[in-house]
């Protein structure tokens, strides 16, 4: 890969967010949750709710093939005159195990149902609604799209605030929130969110996420150098 390069991949996010209920505009007794605040690391300036647009899970009543969820949402897209991007993952919240079709920029708040419905004629059906909200560790499976800026350093070219850059592995979840609180703590002047992913070429690419307002690569460095040496020194915080 070379500098500015541009580059699709397929990957994963892994990030915690608490998740709440939408009661209204859903199918019967299903289960439909929201992130209550995205990117919640971050407390900089108003940003653009487009930037920010909450995302939508649809709880699916088990796991289904992530091929047959693309395949049903390219379909249901050319059906439904509502624009949304889907894309699908499970989440952990207290010691259940969720599995969840997510919908992203949905044009219209009054139309889920309409879309879960879509899905059920497709074969994909929804989890019984139940009393459940809270901390959700979330793995996300996605399509990246990014331009390379850097040796490790990459940038989002479908969302201006995310950045991403390379690890040597992928930690536990606890010690990267651990050592991200600890180096969001002891910098200035930088209040992004983090999280953890990884993309796939030729082989397997582990990245920390980033959302921040107008990063430099040089800021963006310098937040890698404070990451790699706690990735390194595994010790160091206790």
């Amino acid at each position: 890969m070379t500098k500015d390069e541009i580059i699709k991949a397929t990957g994963s996010i892994t990030k915690e967010e608490e998740l709440i209920d939408i009661p209204h505009h859903i199918m019967p007794n299903t289960m439909v949750l929201e992130s209550a605040h995205p990117f919640p690391g971050y407390h900089g300036d108003n940003i653009p709710e487009s930037l920010t647009t909450n995302s939508i899970y649809l709880i699916t009543d088990s796991v289904y093939d992530g091929e047959e969820i693309m395949r049903a949402s390219k379909k249901i897209k050319k059906i439904i005159p509502y624009s949304f991007s889907a894309s699908f993952g499970n989440a952990r919240i207290q010691q259940y195990l969720f599995h969840f079709i997510r919908l992203l920029d949905l044009e219209c708040s009054d139309c889920i149902s309409s879309i879960q419905e879509a899905y059920a004629a497709e074969g994909i059906n929804f989890l019984r609604k139940r009393p459940i909200k809270g901390e959700a560790l979330i793995k996300l499976q996605k399509f990246f799209s990014f331009q390379k800026l850097d040796q490790y350093i990459y940038r989002d070219l479908d969302n201006p605030l995310m950045y991403y850059f390379e690890i040597p592995y992928k930690p536990e979840w606890n010690f990267f929130k651990k050592i991200t609180y600890y180096i969001r703590g002891n910098i200035d002047n930088l209040t992004y969110d983090a999280a953890l992913g990884s993309f796939y070429l030729e082989e397997i690419h582990d990245i920390i996420r980033i959302f921040e307002k107008d990063m430099t690569v040089e800021q963006l460095n310098f937040i890698r150098k404070k990451y790699m040496y706690e990735l390194t020194h595994p010790d160091h915080l206790g």
